[in-house]
């Protein structure tokens, strides 16, 4: 019955943050722009997910605990959204050939599952995660 039907995410640069997200295939739908240049929304799609993106003209940066797991995860909300991938060992070789992130720092969670953080171009974290 439901389903995830969208993340929405803020940032400070719409075009920088397209391009970012770009590198991971995702792929722009649609966009919108209220006439006085308030606020831009730019919708990009990876398979299923679609990702919205908001860019005020006027904004509150990210507050810098929310820029490191260590002291975001203990906070209440929403912390961060994954990207799966089949192999964590390519999806890192991806990051840094294509100067993504240089520092990237594998680990095995909790869970069991390999994963990694980077940071998109505000500082937003997302998770790259091994499927399976």
């Amino acid at each position: 019955m439901f389903h995830i039907n969208h993340i929405a995410i803020s940032v400070s640069n719409k075009k920088a943050s397209v391009e970012f997200y770009k590198k991971f295939g995702f792929q722009e739908f649609k966009s919108w722009e209220a006439e006085d240049g308030s606020i831009k929304i730019e919708m990009l799609k990876l398979e299923n997910t679609v990702l919205e993106i908001f860019c005020y003209e006027e904004y509150t940066k990210l507050p810098e605990t929310a820029k490191k797991i260590a002291t975001d995860l203990p906070i209440i909300g929403t912390k961060h959204f994954a990207l799966g991938v089949e192999d964590i060992e390519e999806a890192k070789k991806f990051v840094i050939e294509n100067n993504i992130c240089n520092d990237v720092e594998l680990k095995v969670g909790r869970l069991g599952k390999p994963y990694f953080f980077i940071a998109d171009p505000d500082g937003i974290l997302v998770e790259i995660i091994e499927n399976g």
